[in-house]
């Protein structure tokens, strides 16, 4: 981007092999004093030393006997030591004493509060969020992943507060000012962002796993029942994982701590990992399946950092997927290994393959490895791309080379690199070398250029043949929403399935290929929605497909596949609304949640956007009421049946959902009914229910429900029942109660800072109208936002939550001619993807308008 100075990192000359740190954080006036000695060691003589530093301020620094001058950089975050004679090539000591703030923003060493569900007091807490490069707002370091170190942490606190750290305590002892000093024992190398602290008062749980590695999980005061559930999966996790990659989890102790406060959903610090509430904590009473699946994910997710991040680093940011694509893809693994009820790889179609396919249609998408000069550059690529096409990718390779090569190329990866750093290519070599397959051949079209292939595919007799046979004409383009100008082409495991059940694999090297099977009823391309591609099947494949959709004839994947291509086909302008729309029709057949909440995602965000431009929104409803109901009565209804498995329990909390915000009478009527009952104390709505019934009672009442949501919110501590209410307060189309909550983000009353851009996205999802006034509201209130979320991605993620479903080109000139106004680097992408979408959608509303407006004719109340 122009304007910036070129990013340098810091000099080669020196490099820390140890900090001995000691830290007393002070949660009366929110401030910390620290002392280090940091072994250093030198390579060349140097009359100076550079290291990161951001708001901290340096008392005193001194090599050995050797007084420092200290000059500070603060656009580049680097302090520099400079001494009067050339400091000795070996090794040497830098004695530092510091202080700063415990700032409010998320970062570094900061402050957070919760209330003690007990005595109603508040509860201080200090905790660190040092990824990706804040660790210099608590520590002078070398904050760079490849400039690894051990630490030696002493943490000063008062006596009736916990501190936790990487490493379990050494030892503990009363200090002449009155604070308890408590010592950690070294921990591994390791890079500093995975270095952390928390203190403040917790209760916890604890276990031990079948190696007899300590487990625990820190909760807030009185809560500590809510974090079994994470226990528990934490004891299964640590082994499959050891097993999986035939390396012992290398730490005696691991700990999960539930913050109030944290601008990510979870932080994989090695031995203390992070989670909001949200993503750890299990009520038993008054938590959803859908939470048990997310903090099952969460928490295998993170666990795998310990192997996959924290013993093998990436050596760069530009390397940031190795981690977080390949921890998206095993979360599910495990998950599945350890709870397989849950049916997980069917919701990793949803959750990760289908999201990165959208994004990666765009022309404003980035390849999986982006080189990454300065770190303010890192945010963007925390999204999508990162880390749910890098696991899809990772999930086609697995498929591709099998399980047994797969597990034998990650043990000799990470046995090889363990406690060091790594590159992409390094991976790929190990499982070449255990696959015997050309891995870097295949995979770095996959990674080193961003999008992905569109398979178009027809089926005819073969010729010299009895008959028994069809030859398949396959091609390779890339799949774009705009534009296909792309002369891109990449090397595509794919697989073919007939209707007998044959399975025939190819790998397409060049732009077209041929290929024969045995003749079938249908014959479908990518099973199981593995490969990282769309399909274009011909016309009469695409209805032999269509009729075996209705007669329940393929797998629920590739049910989920078949209805997501072809809303991606229409978007890209392959597919017309009436074909679309008929396939729609053909989808009300199905019986399983994945496939379900796909089709309802993908009609909010490719018709209803259209809808409601075109001001046709009760006749959306109707045509939603329809489309929904029979499947609602095949669930049986509002109440869970004998039987009745994780699944159902999802469909019909989605189901009432679209009902209820549809306006479909019955439905309302039951959920203001069960929404009085709950109020009043007399029957608790399931937890499976609570959100779908919040949303339809506030979509459809007044002041009265809205109060009546808020005295809830203010009744509960459990954070997962807030976030709830306050996601559901934005369904509210009541221009007055809208402002309500959009004021309540800005007030800092009711909800969190971490939570604020996803109340503003609920408001901003509910319609047009509710779309442009959160925009507005945003624009007129720029500065707070700017103040409270300058330097995290929360600010980038604002962007993607309100400024991405417009459906005009004076919405995108709008937004456009704000951002240069008002530049914001850190989302430079983030804009121009939600200007694309906005000058997208206006596309496909003036191809398709008018057959839009013919077909809900029918739907006229």
């Amino acid at each position: 981007m122009s304007g910036k100075t070129e990013f340098k990192k810091l000099p080669t000359h020196s490099r820390p092999i140890n900090y001995n740190l000691t830290l007393t954080p002070n949660l009366l006036d929110f401030t910390f004093k620290g002392q280090q000695v940091v072994t250093v060691e030198i390579t060349e003589p140097t009359n100076s030393l550079v290291l990161n530093s951001a708001e901290l301020e340096i008392e005193t620094a001194k090599f050995n006997d050797a007084e420092a001058e200290i000059s500070f950089n603060e656009p580049e975050e680097t302090v520099k030591l400079s001494f009067n004679s050339a400091l000795p090539v070996g090794r040497g000591q830098l004695s530092l004493s510091f202080s700063g703030a415990l700032n409010s923003r998320m970062k570094g060493f900061y402050r957070t509060v919760y209330t003690d569900s007990s005595t109603g007091a508040e509860v201080r807490c200090a905790v660190t969020q040092f990824a990706p490069t804040d660790a210099r707002r608590c520590l002078p370091c070398w904050d760079e992943p490849e400039l690894k170190a051990t630490f030696d942490v002493t943490m000063l606190v008062d006596t009736d507060l916990t501190a936790l750290s990487n490493m379990p305590e050494q030892s503990r002892s009363d200090t002449s000012s009155g604070l308890v000093s408590v010592k950690f024992q070294q921990s591994p190398i390791m890079s500093t962002y995975l270095l952390a602290f928390a203190v403040g008062r917790f209760d916890y749980v604890e276990d031990y796993d079948s190696d007899n590695v300590r487990l625990r999980v820190y909760t807030p005061s009185g809560r500590r029942e809510q974090g079994r559930f994470a226990l528990d999966v934490a004891r299964k996790t640590l082994p499959f994982y050891k097993d999986f990659f035939s390396v012992a989890y290398p730490l005696p102790k691991l700990d999960l701590v539930a913050v109030p406060d944290l601008a990510f959903g979870a932080m994989e610090n090695w031995g203390l990992v992070t989670y909001r509430e949200t993503a750890l904590l299990v009520d038993t009473d008054n938590s959803s399946a859908a939470t048990k699946e997310r903090v099952a994910l969460i928490v295998g997710h993170e666990l795998a950092h310990q192997w996959f991040g924290n013993l093998v680093t990436m050596q760069w940011w530009t390397h940031l997927w190795l981690n977080e694509g390949f921890a998206s893809w095993i979360q599910y693994l495990c998950v599945d290994q350890c709870y397989p009820e849950f049916d997980i790889w069917t919701r990793f179609v949803k959750s990760d393959l289908s999201r990165a396919l959208v994004l990666d249609a765009l022309d404003s998408s980035h390849p999986i490895e982006v080189p990454i000069g300065s770190p303010c550059e890192i945010d963007e690529i925390f999204d999508a791309i990162s880390y749910c096409k890098g696991a899809s990718v990772i999930r086609m390779l697995h498929e591709w080379l099998g399980q047994e090569a797969f597990r034998d190329g990650l043990s000799r990866y990470l046995d090889r690199h363990k406690y060091s750093n790594a590159q992409t290519e390094q991976l790929w070599k190990a499982l070449e070398e255990a696959s015997g397959q050309p891995v870097d051949f295949v995979m770095g079209t996959w990674t080193k250029q961003m999008g992905y292939p569109l398979i178009s595919v027809s089926a005819k007799p073969a010729d010299n043949d009895d008959g028994q046979q069809l030859e398949l004409s396959i091609s390779q383009e890339r799949f774009q929403f705009g534009s296909n100008s792309s002369l891109a082409a990449w090397r595509v495991p794919i697989q073919v399935l007939t209707a007998e059940g044959v399975k025939i694999n190819l790998l397409l090297t060049e732009k077209s290929a041929a290929v024969r099977v045995p003749k079938a009823a249908w014959v479908k391309l990518n099973p199981g929605f593995v490969g990282v591609y769309r399909t274009l099947y011909s016309e009469e494949m695409l209805s032999d497909l269509i009729a075996a959709l209705q007669r329940g004839q393929l797998s629920q994947r590739d049910r989920f596949n078949l209805e997501s291509d072809l809303f991606a086909l229409f978007s890209a302008g392959r597919l017309s609304i009436v074909q679309l729309l008929q396939v729609v029709d053909a989808c009300k057949v199905e019986q399983f949640y994945t496939v379900w909440a796909d089709l309802l995602d993908n009609l909010a965000a490719t018709i209803q956007v259209l809808v409601d431009q075109l001001g046709l929104s009760q006749q959306w409803r109707s045509f939603v009421c329809q489309l929904c109901e029979p499947a609602f009565q095949r669930c049986g209804g509002w109440d869970a049946q004998p039987g009745d498995g994780h699944d159902v329990a999802l469909l019909r909390a989605a189901l009432i959902r679209a009902l209820g915000l549809a306006g479909h009478p019955s439905v309302v009527a039951e959920a203001r009914a069960r929404f009085s009952r709950h109020c009043s104390g007399e029957c608790a709505i399931p937890a499976d229910l609570r959100d779908s019934v919040y949303r339809t009672v506030l979509a459809n009442g007044g002041g009265a429900e809205f109060e009546a949501a808020l005295d809830l919110m203010d009744k509960t501590d459990l954070q997962e029942e807030k976030d709830r209410i306050q996601r559901s307060l934005g369904s509210s189309r009541d221009p007055q109660l809208r402002q309500r909550v959009l004021q309540l983000v800005v007030s800092g009353d009711k909800v969190r800072l971490q939570d604020s851009i996803y109340v503003l996205g609920s408001v901003s999802s509910a319609s047009l109208e509710s779309r442009r006034a959160t925009w507005r509201f945003i624009k007129c209130n720029w500065a707070w936002f700017q103040e409270k979320l300058r330097g995290q991605i929360l600010l980038s993620r604002l962007v993607q939550q309100v400024c991405n479903n417009f459906c005009s080109s004076e919405d995108a000139e709008d937004i456009e001619t704000f951002f240069q106004a008002n530049p914001l680097p850190s989302a430079e992408r983030n804009i121009k993807q939600a200007l694309e979408n906005a000058r997208l959608n206006a596309r496909v509303l003036a191809r398709e308008g008018c057959n839009l407006e013919n077909f809900l004719a029918k739907f006229d109340a």
